[in-house]
């Protein structure tokens, strides 16, 4: 997702990493630093949002941004919408239920490596390094 091309609304100055893991882990998402590294990747940390309180992308009815998509391995520019949310948590919340629960949903995972990998083949991002990304995010802000 270009993050370039989306709104560069001033968030919440309080909204922060160990918000995001407060408020995952609140929604009932099993690996909520998970939750928060697609926080950090989808909204440059909390930047840009796609959508009024979208962090993470979310499509659906609501604000129309430019954005790219990986169809067919490469890069193509598109014009998306995305939804609104009246909150970060209402976001956070959405998320969770959508692809972290469920049969099929990433706390079905043993690690946090499985989880990632599951909301790729769930579909969650066209990106091929989305795995990667999200696991760099994940290990560099680890706490001891």
């Amino acid at each position: 997702i270009n993050i370039g091309d989306w709104s560069s609304d001033v968030c919440s100055s309080d909204l922060g990493w160990d918000n995001v893991v407060a408020m995952a882990r609140a929604k009932g998402a099993k690996f909520p630093e998970l939750v928060a590294a697609q926080w950090a990747l989808e909204s440059d940390w909390g930047r840009a949002t796609s959508g009024r309180n979208n962090y993470f992308g979310q499509k659906g009815s609501g604000t129309r941004r430019n954005t790219w998509e990986v169809v067919d391995g490469r890069r193509v520019n598109t014009t998306a919408s995305f939804m609104d949310f009246a909150s970060p948590s209402e976001s956070v919340g959405y998320l969770v239920s959508k692809w972290y629960q469920g049969r099929n949903g990433a706390n079905q995972a043993q690690s946090v490596e499985q989880a990632a990998r599951i909301l790729k083949q769930q579909g969650y991002a066209t990106d091929p390094d989305y795995v990667n990304k999200l696991l760099r995010i994940v290990r560099s802000n680890r706490r001891p």
